[in-house]
């Protein structure tokens, strides 16, 4: 295992090994994974760590858990719809990890008033561009077309941009020692634009699920700013939200 992959929460290593297995057939389609009991032995942890494990591989449509019946593989890649899930930043980065931003463009360009209003800045502002799509690793298949603007003081590092393996954002952490302290993400429905329709391959007059993100350093500055336009019919968000130990 990696050094990145090490620094994962312990389900997800579970889970990362576990989608490995998956794929290269150790345990084929149609057949049983081990027993809960069995992959806590195997892994020295506790069955909630292996029960959100499989929860993830669940949502992710490689296996399907049947009462009483074992965890049964369904799939050795996931089905063409895309399933989101993530509640912090090491999911995040290990999300941009598991797939691929092919970059068609990095430029800088002053920004429109409809992209000044996603970034919250001016109208007029030059901030770096870099667009493409997020495809997945295993098949290549299209998940969203993302467009990242990034402040015009990480501009030197476009040259490193297009073989970054992981998130942009975690390359200017590392070379520009400065670190994301928080990220804020809103998602809406819109009419997908007439460009990224056609880069989709989706049908006229879809919708897209626009997620933003803006990644603030420890001040509060918008370091960058991701907007990726997912096909509404081919892409689903998961949160879980736990009631607070103080809630009544």
């Amino acid at each position: 295992m990696n050094e990145s992959a090490e620094t994962l929460p312990r389900y997800m290593q579970v889970m990362q090994i576990l989608r490995e297995r998956i794929a290269s057939g150790v345990y084929g389609v149609d057949s049983l994974i081990p027993t809960e009991a069995e992959l806590c032995e195997e892994f020295s942890v506790s069955r909630y760590t292996i029960r959100e494990a499989l929860r993830r591989l669940t949502e992710a449509g490689f296996v399907a858990r049947r009462q009483g019946s074992g965890t049964l593989v369904i799939a050795r890649q996931p089905p063409g719809n895309f399933t989101h899930s993530m509640r912090s930043l090491t999911e995040l980065f290990q999300y941009a990890v598991d797939t691929r931003f092919a970059i068609d463009e990095i430029a800088p360009v002053a920004v429109n008033e409809a992209a000044a209003a996603l970034i919250g800045c001016a109208p007029g502002e030059t901030w770096l561009r870099v667009q493409g799509l997020r495809m997945t690793r295993s098949q290549d298949a299209i998940i969203c077309h993302t467009t990242v603007y990034i402040d015009m003081r990480f501009a030197w590092l476009e040259p490193e941009m297009r073989d970054c393996v992981g998130p942009l954002y975690a390359l200017i952490e590392r070379r520009a020692e400065i670190p994301v302290a928080e990220a804020i993400q809103t998602t809406n429905a819109v009419p997908m634009p007439e460009d990224i329709r056609i880069r989709l391959d989706a049908p006229k007059g879809a919708y897209a699920l626009r997620l933003v993100r803006c990644y603030l350093d420890r001040d509060g500055a918008t370091m960058v700013v991701s907007i990726n336009h997912h096909p509404a019919d081919r892409f689903s968000y998961t949160m879980r939200i736990r009631r607070d130990a103080l809630e009544g």
